[in-house]
């Protein structure tokens, strides 16, 4: 690992190819990245635990890491003036609340991938404030306190939406590669036994990305819900050609009168998931025909979330099919809403 250097987009990208490549095992876990760099005063291994919530008496020297560790477990190395860290099963570097102490008077970047689910987080943070929050690097709708701050150093990536592309950005911000090669010596490892708190916050990835909707969809009720959905998705299965797959089909059957559920609703929206994700997977990177495989896929994501809807989050469905109508998206929002206040005002 090297402390000195900044990168260039295509090498790195390159490398990090390469690595996730010799590392297989680590596309069978999300795992977090992240490194703190000292702003206006010095960063230590120690500073961060405390920072985290930790204990730093509790700090042992090990060497590897396991799938299986204990929730809360970080692996930490001092790297230069900078601290980074490496979290399996864990995000706590992409917290809002650990980023707004770890970037106390330092610099935090960030990034956070599953491989089960497609999905990614990066941040950057200083001085206590989250200033940008991607979901991926061509992410066009950026959360934080300055969502443009990371634009012009991303824009070499934009079109990449994979793991490697985030790495390689963490290390075009930071000069800091990361290889795994330091796990496997002996290392600072602590668990976090009593984290942060999170902060009081909108339910589930809907609810986040949209508070005001979001609200107005709970406040009218379990059926309006249940209808606007339904309107959504139908119009969805014809724009994404899912209207021919089985389990859409069960999943629009149901949502007039109750909410999807079945023994093997769920099995079969996730294999319709997998299949479609394959799609994507074979196509050329950022071709229009790897962003239509992409839409579809998206939209097979709202069905499933709409198949556990009445659980603890649900409005993610919504969420999902936002990602599948980006263009569409003001239009229909704006029809989901009126049909949300409608319910509202006449109840």
């Amino acid at each position: 690992m090297t402390t000195d250097r900044m990168s260039t987009a295509d090498g790195d990208v390159a490398w990090y190819e390469r690595m996730l490549e010799d590392r297989p095992d680590l596309a069978d876990v999300p795992w977090c990245w992240t490194v703190v760099q000292p702003l206006t005063g010095p960063v230590t291994v120690a500073e961060v635990v405390r920072r985290l919530g930790g204990d730093p008496a509790g700090i042992e020297q090990r060497a590897g890491w396991d799938f299986d560790e204990a929730a809360g477990t970080l692996h930490l190395r001092q790297a230069g003036s900078a601290v980074v860290l490496w979290q399996t099963a864990g995000d706590e570097g992409v917290r809002d609340e650990a980023l707004r102490w770890l970037s106390d008077g330092a610099s935090v970047h960030s990034s956070w991938w599953s491989d089960a689910n497609g999905r990614g987080s990066l941040c950057y943070a200083a001085f206590g404030l989250v200033l940008t929050r991607l979901e991926d690097l061509g992410d066009d709708q950026p959360a934080g306190e300055q969502p443009t701050a990371l634009d012009q150093d991303r824009a070499a990536l934009r079109d990449d939406l994979e793991h490697r592309a985030q790495l390689a950005f963490v290390e075009r911000r930071t000069g800091i590669r990361l290889d795994p090669a330091w796990l496997d010596q002996p290392h600072a490892t602590v668990v976090i036994r009593t984290p942060i708190p999170d902060d009081p916050r909108p339910p589930g990835l809907f609810g986040s990305a949209d508070p005001d909707l979001t609200a107005m969809l709970l406040g009218a009720g379990d059926a309006t819900r249940r209808e606007a959905l339904w309107w959504l998705l139908d119009a969805l299965a014809d724009d994404q050609d899912l209207r021919g797959e089985p389990a859409v089909g069960a999943v629009l059957a149901a949502l007039p009168q109750a909410w999807p559920t079945g023994t093997d609703l769920p099995a079969q929206l996730s294999s319709l998931r997998a299949r479609l994700n394959r799609d994507v997977d074979a196509s050329p990177g950022m071709s229009p025909e790897r962003w239509r495989h992409y839409y579809r896929m998206r939209a097979a994501e709202a069905f499933a979330a709409a198949a556990t809807g009445a659980g603890s989050y649900p409005t993610d469905a919504f969420w999902y099919a936002q990602q599948a109508l980006p263009e569409r998206w003001p239009a229909v929002r704006a029809e989901l809403w009126r049909r949300a206040r409608h319910e509202r005002l006449s109840g």
